[in-house]
């Protein structure tokens, strides 16, 4: 990555906390590329929802022109068919315009093409689709100068290494969206969090923990805080390797690195289920959370206590049946195969076909897999 991909990444991971932060980083993310523009797109599952459309100077200058608001009320829905396509596709698989179904020519003779080329200098585009749920659709379109005719070579490439961590801070900035729109003030709103939330330096030391995490962490049931405020484990090689990935999120939030998780499993000496920590980065230019903050936000999961969870809710959104949303509930409470069939009264094979289901439709791979993804999809903030 070149260094205009590390100054993108610094400036993404301030959205997360700070989302007026967004023309920076996607003007940062547009250089990085080499592309002239960029729209960032995040839509909602529930019918009538509204876009969210977070912009490049380049767009956000224009759309606030005689001109803009003409192409905002007239033309702009005309690029609904292209985000519907995006939709089918894979996530961080950037797309050409001229790859969607419709020929060059066509696409230029499209009202809406024609405006931005006349009125923004817009021409060619790359489209991608960035996050993998079905319940959020995320969505970037790349534009490039109208004097190039065709998408650049590179910039797929570019902007792959770039898409991971846009996916990410769109992730975390939704949980912090949703404690600034119930509470005002940011470190007491991590206390309404109810999964585990510690924020740490790159040096590794945790300044911030709300109640959940210093529950966890007081248990000293395969994790605690040292005397110095760092994260310790009994094995010294596991300790290593989670310092190892604070400094590298820390260092991807300051654009110095090029990690947007890491996922790890801490075995309990209890013998309770081992906990899980995904650890990503966390940027802050406002002093919401603490001056000149570039760190890491660690989330701590403790599978024996997730009442938390709003499975009615997520059932609904992935349209799991009674029978599954049942299976769901046993799956999120550590339930075997055979004691799913037990409590079911089934057999065997048809709880492990209906766990297979359950998987398949919410993406996830295991148990834990699906907490990760009930969380993500629907934040546990009281």
């Amino acid at each position: 990555m070149d260094p205009r991909g590390y100054q993108a990444l610094e400036l993404i991971y301030d959205t997360a906390v700070n989302p007026g932060s967004w023309r920076r980083a996607l003007d940062a993310t547009a250089a990085a590329v080499e592309a002239k523009a960029i729209a960032l797109v995040i839509r909602g599952k529930k019918a009538g929802a509204k876009d969210l459309t977070m912009m490049s100077s380049v767009y956000l200058d224009f759309s606030r022109t005689p001109a803009g608001w003409y192409y905002g009320a007239r033309l702009s829905r005309m690029q609904n068919q292209d985000w519907d396509f995006l939709r089918s596709q894979p996530p961080h698989e950037p797309v050409p315009d001229v790859k969607t179904g419709l020929s060059a020519e066509v696409l230029d003779a499209r009202k809406d093409y024609m405006f931005l080329r006349k009125r923004a200098g817009v021409g060619r585009r790359l489209g991608v689709r960035l996050n993998a749920d079905s319940v959020w659709f995320d969505a970037m379109s790349i534009g490039f100068d109208r004097r190039m005719m065709e998408v650049p070579s590179p910039a797929s490439e570019r902007s792959r290494v770039l898409l991971p961590h846009l996916t990410k801070a769109l992730e975390i900035g939704r949980v912090f969206a949703l404690l600034k729109s119930r509470y005002k003030a940011a470190l007491a709103a991590l206390e309404r969090v109810q999964a585990g939330i510690a924020i740490a330096l790159t040096d590794g030391q945790v300044i911030v923990t709300n109640a959940e995490a210093k529950r966890i962490l007081g248990l000293k049931d395969g994790i605690a805080l040292s005397g110095e405020g760092r994260i310790v484990t009994p094995d010294p090689d596991l300790t290593a390797r989670i310092q190892e990935h604070i400094l590298e999120v820390g260092s991807t939030a300051r654009g110095r690195a090029n990690r947007h998780e890491f996922l790890v499993s801490i075995a309990r000496p209890s013998g309770l289920t081992s906990l899980l920590l995904d650890i990503c980065p966390v940027s802050d230019s406002k002093a919401e959370l603490e001056k000149g903050l570039d760190g890491a936000l660690i989330t701590i999961i403790d599978p024996e206590r997730i009442p938390y969870l709003r499975l009615n809710r997520f059932t609904e959104l992935y349209g799991l049946t009674l029978a599954e949303t049942d299976v769901c509930r046993w799956i999120a409470d550590g339930a075997s195969i055979s004691e799913i069939a037990e409590r079911r009264n089934t057999t065997r094979t048809t709880a492990k076909n209906q766990v297979s289901t359950v998987l398949s439709k919410t993406g996830a791979s295991s148990r834990a897999e699906l907490i990760r993804v009930i969380l993500r999809v629907l934040p546990p903030v009281a």
